[in-house]
């Protein structure tokens, strides 16, 4: 994670929520380092005002993480039925393996000047480099492909968006109550301190 993100004194959790929490699920190429680095600049920001709001923003950057890693696995599915689909494309029929046997039969016998080998070739085929798609095309082709995975992501996505927002209104909700009753203790407090005593 970029440095310059990082807050200059940034927060952390409460000791023995540390334990509480472990080990972040990571896979891959994930690394710990970002993760805790992305969990201070989200407390940071959420300013938890208590082991509640800690919890529930662990609970946020978990869930912004997944979303990180759902939308890096639709782009890898692209990727998969983009080269799924071009390597289909290039894969001759038997009719194709049939043409090209005679033809390498044909151009190891001798021949005319005339003779022309490629007269076996498929109708319609061209070179592999006028058959390159361009880049819109073959990711149209690739969510043709592979709509039902793709469509799978996106609903997994969606879920996350969902749970997001409702942790982020619960770390808000739960940080607004614990402001108002500090607010409300400081009052009571000023309130009994300045009030003339019974006789």
């Amino acid at each position: 994670m970029n440095r310059s993100l990082l807050p200059s004194k940034p927060l952390e959790p409460p000791k023995g929520l540390e334990n509480f929490f472990g080990d972040p699920p990571l896979f891959g190429t994930e690394r710990l380092e970002d993760y805790t680095a992305f969990l201070l600049v989200v407390a940071t920001a959420a300013k938890p005002a208590d082991i509640i709001v800690w919890i529930l923003v662990r609970e946020l950057v978990d869930t912004w993480w997944e979303i990180r890693r759902e939308r890096l696995i639709k782009a890898e599915i692209i990727k998969q039925k983009q080269r799924e689909y071009v390597a289909e494309t290039m894969l001759l029929n038997r009719a194709d393996l049939e043409r090209e046997r005679q033809l390498a039969v044909k151009m190891s016998m001798p021949r005319d000047e005339d003779d022309e080998p490629s007269a076996f070739r498929k109708k319609g085929s061209e070179p592999i480099e006028k058959k390159q798609e361009d880049s819109i095309s073959l990711l149209a082709k690739a969510y043709l492909h592979g709509g039902n995975d793709i469509e799978c992501c996106d609903r997994r996505i969606s879920a996350l968006f969902n749970r997001r927002s409702a942790l982020l209104r619960e770390v808000d909700q739960r940080n607004q109550s614990k402001a108002r009753n500090a607010d409300r203790a400081c009052s009571d407090f000023v309130d009994a301190e300045f009030t003339e005593p019974v006789e």
